[in-house]
């Protein structure tokens, strides 16, 4: 049987860099997915769609377990208090009081998947993400979202990175 091989530090960290940066919606224009799809990201988002469920599902639970010790405090909760539909104005956003874990797609994974490998010049590449991802609104600004995201979780991590010896972590994300 021919198993896949450890992939090498480049390869691990394009595959920790698009995961991640997969968890950031993008906005996408009403049309379907007309671009690449990478079954790695495919298969990671199963996991996530997975976890996800499984904490909204502890959310009501634990909310439900609040509202059946006090009836009363159902009518203090507002209109769509767990509503995950998105916003009309901005699709990133939910009107939501409770966390929905609304399960993102794989989009921005592939997005950044090709900003990594581009070689193109740098001045082309907006024109260039923007042909390829037609069905994106807004790609490079998507992936500017995407890389402030990345930027705060190296941030989280390093700042407990020395509690929890994660340091090693810390240091592939540097």
């Amino acid at each position: 049987v021919d198993y896949p091989k450890a992939p090498d530090a480049r390869a691990r960290s394009m595959l920790l860099l698009t995961r991640v940066m997969s968890l950031v919606p993008m906005r996408l224009k009403n049309d379907m997915w007309n671009a690449d799809v990478a079954f790695d990201l495919a298969a990671f988002h199963s996991l996530v769609r997975i976890l996800k469920r499984a904490l909204r599902q502890l959310v009501e639970a634990s909310l439900t377990s609040i509202l059946l010790l006090d009836l009363g405090r159902v009518n203090s909760l507002p209109d769509g208090f767990m509503c995950a539909s998105p916003s009309r104005q901005d699709q990133t956003t939910t009107p939501a009081v409770l966390p929905t874990f609304m399960l993102p797609r794989a989009c921005m994974g592939i997005v950044v998947r090709y900003f990594l490998e581009y070689s193109g010049s740098a001045a082309q590449f907006v024109t260039d993400v923007e042909g390829k991802f037609p069905c994106c609104q807004c790609a490079a600004k998507d992936l500017q979202l995407a890389f402030a995201f990345w930027d705060d979780l190296v941030r989280c991590v390093r700042d407990i990175a020395a509690p929890l010896e994660a340091e090693e972590l810390y240091q592939e994300m540097t």
